[in-house]
């Protein structure tokens, strides 16, 4: 044979090679999307999607993230500012993306994902959508990570640590007769509907969510989304919720006593949180980001039913469940103190 002949069977081989290595997936969207696998370079947009990748062992493979995820720079020293790749989900900035020359970017269904794969399909770039932050994909999600990074029995575990406090919040919640929930987000009167994570973590707990009856799509757009929607404070003491729980802006370092002491100052003197049985009984908290939102919330529905039903959680402790997630799939050291309550 020939030595360009040669050459040209190798190049075919090889060529063989990686089309026999791609796969088809179907993502949160419905899209269909061929990769090559494994990833060995990816873009990926949104904090929970990005601890995703680490907790399985591929951070490693992480080349670009977005501007919001680094805005708690302790948390993710493995990142640098020449890694960020947009502002956010809703603002990556192409030109950089091209420049990381990643095999995959990764947004979550609310992040503009249709945008990114026209702008990168003349690049080769593709697009899949994994939504890291809703609390009932956690399986699939993790599982497909897996897939994707070669990482399959890493992906195991955390697979295991979920379902493992999904189950033992199913099996104690059996039969009891619900509570209601207000769960505010860290401006005042807006809270969440169905179709968020939070939503599906207040439910996990064992709660009702107090706007759970909202259709999102039948709302005006002025209110905002399922993640954000603003709500009337009448509305909030008319429809009584038993527990009232206010998000604090996420911080992986422990958030300071006085600021927690200072937010808690101006949310207890609230005559909507005042007016409410959550008011009147003192079942009312401040919550880290963080501990809300760990491990796709379970370690935040563990929290809202610990609050909630708290002789059938006696021997829970959520930060518990924070610290393995924390320590174990995140390697960085747990530092606690991620609720408070003050006196009303």
């Amino acid at each position: 044979m020939k030595p360009r002949h040669v050459l040209l069977a190798l190049a075919l081989a090889i060529s063989s090679a990686f089309s026999a290595a791609a796969e088809t997936f179907t993502d949160d969207a419905g899209r269909t999307v061929e990769l090559k696998l494994p990833i060995e370079r990816a873009v990926i947009f949104n904090r929970y999607a990005v601890e995703f990748a680490r907790a399985i062992g591929a951070a490693d493979k992480v080349v670009g993230v977005d501007a919001s995820t680094m805005r708690d720079p302790q948390y993710w020293p493995e990142f640098s500012e020449e890694d960020i790749a947009g502002q956010g989900q809703t603002q990556p900035n192409y030109e950089a993306i091209v420049a990381l020359n990643p095999d995959l970017v990764i947004l979550p269904r609310n992040g503009v994902y249709e945008e990114a794969a026209r702008q990168l399909e003349p690049f080769g770039i593709p697009v899949l959508v994994v939504t890291a932050w809703d609390t009932l994909q956690h399986v699939d999600n993790v599982t497909l990570y897996g897939k994707l990074f070669d990482q399959e029995k890493r992906a195991a575990d955390l697979v295991d640590f979920y379902r493992k406090y999904m189950d033992l919040l199913a099996e104690r919640l059996k039969g009891v007769e619900r509570k209601r929930v207000y769960l505010e987000e860290v401006r005042d009167h807006v809270t969440v509907t169905p179709g968020s994570g939070w939503h599906a973590m207040i439910e996990a707990g064992g709660g009702i969510n107090i706007f759970g009856d909202i259709d999102i799509k039948n709302e005006p757009t002025s209110c905002g989304n399922e993640n954000s929607f603003t709500v009337d404070p009448e509305e909030v003491i008319a429809r009584a919720p038993d527990l009232v729980i206010k998000l604090q802006p996420g911080s992986y370092a422990t958030f300071p006593k006085e600021k927690f002491a200072e937010a808690w100052q101006s949310f207890s003197t609230r005559q909507d949180i005042l007016g409410t049985p959550a008011g009147a009984a003192g079942n009312a908290y401040l919550i880290n980001y963080y501990l809300a939102g760990g491990s796709s919330k379970v370690t935040g529905a563990l929290q809202v039913a610990k609050w909630l039903y708290p002789d059938l959680f006696a021997d829970i402790e959520p930060e518990d469940a924070m610290k393995e997630w924390i320590e174990t799939f995140q390697g960085l050291p747990f530092q606690g103190a991620m609720t408070y309550q003050g006196a009303f």
